[in-house]
C-alpha cells in the first residue's frame, strides 16, 4: 500500500531548510509503504505538483520560501504503471475553476 504524509507550520515558525529536511525525512521514512513513486502538491501564488516515478530516497523536495502546507504521498504500484507520471500521486482535480490536489491510500 501507499503511503501519505505532509507539513503544516501553523505559526510560520520554521525556516525554508527545517521544512525541506523533514519533508525528505518523512518521504524516505514512508517509502518502506511504496517505492515506486514520490510526489508532494502545495500552494505558493498557484496549487504546484511535483511528482516522479522514483523512490522517496531518490527524489529531492525542495519547497519554496513561504509555503506552510504540503502533502506528500510515495507509492506502492498496484494499478497503472508508475513510469507514465500521470498515474502518479498527487492528482490535479477541478471543481467550479477551483484546482485542488488529491492522494489517497488504496485503490478507489
Amino acid at each position: 500500500m501507499c503511503s501519505l504524509f505532509g507539513l503544516i507550520d501553523f505559526k510560520e515558525s520554521l525556516s525554508t531548510h527545517t521544512k525541506n529536511k523533514i519533508l525528505n525525512t518523512l518521504a524516505r521514512e514512508c517509502q518502506v509503504r511504496g517505492t515506486d513513486a514520490t510526489g508532494i502538491a502545495y500552494n505558493n501564488d498557484r496549487l504546484r505538483i511535483y511528482k516522479r516515478p522514483l523512490p522517496a530516497r531518490k527524489m529531492k523536495i525542495h519547497i519554496p520560501h513561504g509555503v506552510n502546507v504540503v502533502m506528500g504521498h510515495t507509492r506502492m504500484t498496484t494499478q497503472g504503471n508508475a513510469q507514465f507520471n500521470q498515474n502518479n500521486h498527487p492528482f490535479l482535480g477541478k471543481v467550479d475553476g477551483n484546482s485542488f490536489a488529491l492522494a489517497h491510500n488504496g485503490v478507489l
